[in-house]
């Protein structure tokens, strides 16, 4: 509405500017074309009036051009010398005089003609200078003041006209933006409903992925320490007994590379089992789990000192946040190991107010977010967060480590 409105105002009070200024402007040039022309035409009207002195006859003709004309203020007759002989003035009330005055001369023209000569015979066109002509003589002055009252109060109506379409116009213009903005309103509502809805599907399919994802990782886990593993055990237990039942030679040390290798196998497959369903976490809770992941990286003497902060009771949280908050750690941790080139990194967990509120820091190189913005590892560590409603911030620059903060609500 805003967008559609301002633009509405400020063309009409432009317009309104410019109709006003230019009815000032039609009174200015009017006043300035009539004052000098009444001024003439009086002066050459009262000429027989001053040489007979006939000043009421006069004054009578002025007063009835004041009657006539209401632009005119006041009317002033002078003689030669400027001293006042006749004057009048407006009576109308409210009549205000204009700055300045126009004032024309009365001229006493007098035309004379020789028709014989000096020496009594007919005068001819080329005799000598003199012999006929013209003389003018400045009788006194006539002195006109203009009022724009008038002016003004005629041209204020047809302003007042204008305004008035104007407004019209305006209003018009306006219920016309109100309909558009309510429709323009009420389409990107239903755009950004569809854009929430949307997003909140993509939420849930996230969740659910990540949630068939943990599943599926967990029957596997469980297929390896249940399969797996009770084979390699089984296969262990007969390696031993052919061991044990045989004497010194090749296959007593063949049984006892059997049990070596199983009992590699067997570990790799707890390691395995770690790593796709961590045990700890159904253990220890989410706290616990983050404090064995600290505590290994910690040992693993990469260069690097990794510290733990936990606050709050995590033991009631729901299965699905802490596993998302602990995949989160993981892959930031995996980061500081394998990019950051850190000597201390922090990880900081926070239960309070009902949020989930994590932070993992450290000393680093950092990185450029927009290059890296796009990483898997970013991109997966957002949609754990955003499937949960949570919110993440990335602060990080080039030698100036990086900090993660993320919130994530919790029921």
């Amino acid at each position: 509405m805003a967008m559609t409105a301002l633009p509405l105002a400020y063309l009409f009070c432009t317009f309104v500017w410019y109709a006003y200024q230019s009815r000032l402007s039609e009174v200015r040039e009017e006043m300035a074309e009539r004052g000098p022309l009444v001024a003439k035409v009086l002066a050459d009207s009262s000429e027989f009036s001053l040489v007979s002195r006939r000043y009421d006859d006069l004054k009578l003709t002025i007063n009835g051009l004041l009657r006539a004309d209401p632009s005119i203020y006041r009317i002033e007759v002078l003689d030669a010398q400027r001293r006042e002989l006749v004057h009048a003035a407006a009576r109308t009330g409210g009549v205000e005089p204009q700055l300045g005055y126009y004032e024309a001369p009365v001229l006493k023209r007098l035309m004379w003609v020789a028709m014989l000569g000096p020496d009594g015979k007919p005068y001819r066109k080329d005799g000598p200078s003199g012999a006929s002509g013209m003389t003018v003589e400045t009788m006194g002055y006539v002195r006109v003041t203009m009022s724009p009252s008038a002016l003004l109060l005629k041209q204020t109506r047809r302003f007042y006209v204008e305004l008035l379409v104007g407004s019209i116009g305006l209003l018009a213009c306006m219920l016309l933006a109100w309909q558009l903005a309510k429709g323009l309103n009420a389409s990107l509502y239903a755009s950004m409903q569809a854009l929430r809805e949307a997003d909140a599907e993509k939420r849930r399919l996230i969740r659910k992925v990540n949630t068939a994802v943990e599943d599926e990782r967990q029957s596997i886990a469980l297929e390896i320490h249940d399969e797996l593993n009770a084979t390699l055990i089984a296969a262990r237990l007969e390696a031993q007994r052919i061991a044990d039942l045989s004497l010194e030679g090749e296959v007593r040390d063949k049984a006892q590379s059997i049990i070596k290798l199983t009992l590699g196998l067997y570990n790799s497959g707890r390691q395995l089992v770690r790593r796709l369903r961590p045990e700890v976490l159904d253990m220890l809770g989410l706290d616990g789990a983050v404090e064995e992941m600290v505590r290994h990286y910690d040992s693993v003497r990469s260069g690097c000192r990794f510290d733990l902060q936990a606050k709050g009771d995590f033991s009631k949280m729901e299965s699905g946040i802490a596993i998302s908050a602990y995949r989160i750690v993981q892959e930031a941790l995996s980061n500081v190991v394998k990019h950051a080139r850190a000597t201390h990194a922090e990880v900081t967990l926070a239960l309070e107010e009902g949020e989930l509120r994590m932070r993992i820091r450290d000393n680093g190189s950092g990185f450029d977010l927009a290059q890296a913005s796009s990483g898997i590892g970013l991109v997966g560590m957002r949609e754990r967060v955003y499937a949960f409603n949570g919110r993440i911030t990335v602060d990080t620059g080039l030698a100036a480590g990086t900090c993660i903060h993320i919130v994530m609500p919790i029921r």
